[in-house]
């Protein structure tokens, strides 16, 4: 009943304050995007859209739409954003090409449609926020919605059922569903970092402490090596307070008492000598190889989308994902695609670094700790993509959007200096009666 209440009031405040607050409806579609409360309360929603979590957000999009376009489509003045964001477009429409040449499929209808709606909303946002207190909302819009699954997926499991391992979540598996948390724990961590009020604080930490939780008892080695890659850059990049540190030696204390017999055992078999790694270790060895055979040969537009695990079983006699988001992407759609994603998420990290070291002036500090928040996630969605084919991770996109629209808010700052400047100038030609 609570869920049914939750999201009932949210789609009704989405529908209603989007045509005038668009900003407000951007906010509750990512909540269902990212919550996917059609899989988290599945015993009290609609069954129709069990697991998908798309039906509550429709609802919800066209009068964002609506709201967005009488409000003038936001402010699209994104600065350095530019690049990485067309970087996310000329993969989409290249993904969109391979689908025209090696023919559509019903699936691949699908995974178009959801690439666009990603990248429409990934812009909607960018568009809307242009301050530093509305970019706080969005974060934790979505440091809220990564908790609250992360919440419900703990007391499963202390309950004696392992939801996620057993039956993964919104049509996600183990390995999938981790790598999200992965990214989750990182926002929720970085956030709590930047936070001064002491409650928010304290919640922010406790998503982490939630999400890094719900990794270990995935069984996700994936998820564990992308946890333990998050701690390292997290160290690298923090600010070396007294403060600061204890925080991070109390992380790293508690991640380490969660990381119990069962998890580490799970995770050192990675690691293992050849003849000794388990089948699932030696299928995605097995499928990288094919993977790499197929984008020698087809490397313009791949197999198609979609379509790769049935071309495995007609090629190569078995029927396999590529268990990497990284190769499906070439061999699904194309070395190109493979470059444009991997420059969307390459050029959004590295635009990052000069706001971490203080390179360039930001109107917040409070920016800085976002932007280590997007370089860490960033490399840690990175390297766990390698051990499973993630298909357009919501999560993970719209944490890379507040990496864009940190860009955004400190071009619209220097903006409005060079423009303050200007008018200085002018005033001072008026005062003393000379041109400058």
């Amino acid at each position: 009943m609570k869920g049914y209440i939750f999201v009932y009031m949210m789609t009704v405040l989405g529908i209603f304050a989007s045509p005038f607050m668009p900003f407000i409806g951007i906010c509750v579609y990512v909540l269902f995007g990212v919550m996917s409360p059609n899989a988290l309360w599945y015993y009290s929603l609609d069954e129709t859209f069990l697991n998908t979590g798309i039906g509550f957000s429709e609802v919800v999009a066209y009068p964002l739409i609506i709201g967005w376009a009488l409000n003038h489509f936001g402010n699209l003045n994104i600065g350095k954003a530019i690049l990485p964001f067309s970087f996310l477009c000329m993969y989409t429409f290249w993904v969109f090409l391979s689908s025209m040449a090696t023919g559509w499929t019903p699936m691949g209808q699908v995974q178009n449609l959801m690439n666009i709606r990603l990248l429409l909303a990934m812009l909607i946002a960018l568009s809307l926020c242009d301050t530093t207190k509305r970019l706080r909302m969005f974060i934790w819009v979505i440091v809220f919605a990564n908790g609250f699954v992360a919440f419900e997926l703990n007391m499963s499991y202390l309950q004696g059922f392992n939801r996620l391992q057993q039956t993964g979540y919104a049509g996600m598996d183990n390995n999938f569903f981790a790598v999200s948390m992965v990214v989750g724990s990182v926002l929720a961590f970085f956030t709590g970092l930047a936070e001064k009020n002491v409650c928010m604080k304290g919640l922010a930490f406790l998503a982490a402490l939630l999400q890094a939780h719900v990794i270990m008892f995935s069984m996700s080695r994936g998820g564990m090596l992308g946890l333990g890659l998050a701690f390292i850059f997290t160290f690298l990049v923090l600010p070396k307070s007294m403060t600061n540190l204890t925080i991070f030696v109390l992380a790293v204390v508690l991640g380490l008492s969660m990381f119990g017999e069962t998890p580490r055992k799970r995770f050192f078999t990675a690691f293992a000598n050849m003849e000794d790694l388990d089948g699932s270790a030696q299928t995605r060895l097995k499928s990288w190889t094919n993977c790499a055979i197929v984008m020698r040969e087809k490397p313009v537009f791949g197999v198609g989308v979609t379509k790769w695990a049935s071309y495995t079983q007609s090629r190569f006699g078995l029927f396999l994902e590529a268990h990497s988001t990284w190769f499906q992407a070439a061999v699904d759609s194309g070395i190109p695609a493979l470059l444009f994603l991997l420059m969307f998420f390459f050029v959004s990290a590295i635009r990052m670094l000069p706001i971490i070291f203080h390179r360039i002036k930001v109107p917040d500090p409070e920016l800085c700790h976002y932007a280590r928040m997007v370089f860490v996630a960033v490399i840690a969605y990175g390297i766990s993509a390698q051990f499973v084919s993630l298909y357009a991770m919501e999560s993970v996109f719209y944490t890379i959007t507040v990496g864009l629209i940190i860009l955004k808010i400190i071009h619209l700052q220097n903006v409005e200096e060079r423009e303050q400047e200007r008018l200085r100038m002018l005033e001072m030609q008026e005062r003393y009666g000379y041109s400058m």
